[in-house]
């Protein structure tokens, strides 16, 4: 393991460990930032606390003008989802297939380091959101593991995703998994090309 140091992430106060190209925080060791989003996650934070919602591809495109191979734009949708873990970022449904976030910005911390008082919500305003099925939450996982692929992976890619635990969970057939992933991989390269 390479040299230690504290883990950029506001919500985090855990040790970063690991190589020139990936780091792992060690109190979430779903984390693996590659080198480029490990060092630029300051800057990724100041784009995400001034916009009013994104996708990865936004972030991509601004900040790193679109050279993001598929290895470092699944480092930057873990940390994305490391951020909704910790409450830093809500998810905001989906803007052409992928995932939109937006600032939690109840989240904010005052400058003496305590949290702002939770705001009263009026229960009557808020939007009721529809509970989605599980076979719509797998089309939502598949859709994301097709994105991060670019649309091209392997027999061991195919085997990580069937094993993952949410993706077991839904209780889908390796089948009817495969057919869906195959009918995403086909809008995925019709929308590309």
């Amino acid at each position: 393991m390479g040299r230690k140091r504290t883990c950029e992430l506001p919500f985090c106060k855990g040790t970063v460990e690991g190589t020139r190209n990936k780091r792992r925080c060690d109190k979430d060791r779903n984390i693996h930032l590659h080198q480029i989003i490990s060092k630029n996650v300051k800057k990724i934070m100041r784009y995400i606390e001034n916009s009013e919602d994104f996708t990865a591809n936004d972030v991509n495109r601004d900040l790193f003008k679109n050279k993001l191979d598929k290895n470092e734009k699944g480092s930057m949708y873990r940390l994305f989802q490391a951020m909704v873990r910790e409450g830093y970022l809500l998810e905001q449904g989906k803007r052409e297939g992928l995932k939109a976030y937006s600032f939690h910005k109840l989240n904010q911390r005052m400058e003496d380091g305590e949290e702002k008082p939770a705001e009263v919500v009026d229960i009557r305003k808020v939007a009721v959101q529809p509970t989605l099925s599980s076979r719509d939450i797998l089309l939502g996982k598949l859709k994301e593991f097709v994105y991060t692929k670019n649309g091209n992976w392997n027999h061991d890619d195919w085997l990580w995703l069937i094993n993952r635990h949410d993706i077991k969970d839904l209780g889908f057939p390796e089948n009817e998994i495969g057919s869906l992933l195959e009918e995403e991989k086909v809008r995925y390269w019709a929308k590309s090309t």
